[in-house]
């Protein structure tokens, strides 16, 4: 075909979708709600990630000192903590910081005086993890460090930040991988009721000698237009509702909840990206949906 050909092939798919109007309607809407589901599921896995990633950088590896110890060999075992890239950041806390700090939670001068004197309480390395994935590693560190008397790790948290993580991450795959998949079946369904409705003037257009290309090229510019235009309306209302509700869940929470939701995904970092996945989906999704419902009525 030429240039011309397309020119007018091209435009004849445009006035295709005026004049099918309602059935246009139709599939956009579907296709819109298709690609809102699909987009929302993901930004709800990746901020689900986030915040289980926040929760778990909350949980620190407490490394109890032996007394005595030499300070050049707590600034190495610092060092080594501080050299994983599992560890976000180490605190040392000295003997005397530990008693002040214990003594500002209880009201007993005389629990006190004796810790102090006894010096019972014991210097210690809070070590906060990045990556729970790899505590191991981190704690693997301390066991094998002679100055270390004890380690405490949280072992429950951990496992259940570990199992969460990969739940969210298959359930969250499975959602979009699933929800791409009905988009194309409801819109190929949708396109196929405006394809019947006009099946005698493909008939024609095939026995007068038109290929297979010419008659299916406007219904591809069709089902494109109607993936574009679905994109734009499906990326617009995503946009408008995430930001409306980070806004809600920003200013009506607690300190806690305030800081673990300035971990929620900012939309300006995924918009790009989620508008080129919602126009690239609307028009895979048109154009498979065109394919599959002009099959049939091409085997004249």
């Amino acid at each position: 075909m030429n240039i011309n050909s397309l020119k007018y092939l091209f435009f004849e798919g445009l006035k295709n979708v005026i004049k099918n109007k309602l059935m246009a309607l139709a599939s956009v809407g579907v296709l819109t709600a298709c690609l809102i589901v699909v987009g929302c599921s993901a930004l709800l896995t990746g901020n689900m990630n986030n915040v289980v990633s926040y929760v778990g950088e909350q949980s620190t590896i407490a490394v109890f000192l032996k007394d005595d110890v030499d300070q050049a060999d707590v600034d190495n075992l610092i060092k080594s903590f501080e050299n994983n890239s599992s560890v976000k950041r180490v605190n040392y806390i000295s003997k005397e910081q530990a008693l002040a700090n214990y003594s500002k939670r209880i009201n007993s001068d005389s629990a006190v005086k004796v810790l102090a004197e006894e010096s019972i309480l014991p210097a210690s390395i809070n070590v906060h993890i990045a990556d729970m994935s790899n505590l191991d590693s981190v704690v693997d560190i301390s066991k094998n460090c002679s100055i270390v008397e004890n380690v405490v790790v949280p072992t429950n948290v951990t496992n259940i930040i570990k199992e969460l993580g990969k739940t969210i991450g298959l359930f969250g795959t499975a959602i979009v991988v699933a929800l791409i998949l009905v988009s194309i079946v409801i819109i190929s369904n949708t396109i196929r009721a405006t394809v019947f409705a006009r099946r005698r003037e493909i008939a024609i257009m095939k026995q007068v000698g038109a290929t297979d290309n010419f008659v299916r090229f406007p219904f591809l510019v069709e089902g494109m237009t109607i993936g574009v235009v679905s994109a734009i309306v499906a990326f617009f209302l995503v946009c408008v509702g995430y930001k409306t509700i980070v806004v809600i869940l920003t200013q009506n929470s607690s300190a806690f909840l305030q800081s673990m939701f300035s971990n929620l995904i900012r939309f300006s970092s995924v918009g790009w990206g989620l508008s080129l996945g919602f126009l690239l989906g609307g028009i895979f999704a048109g154009v498979v949906g065109s394919l599959i419902s002009l099959r049939k009525y091409l085997s004249v």
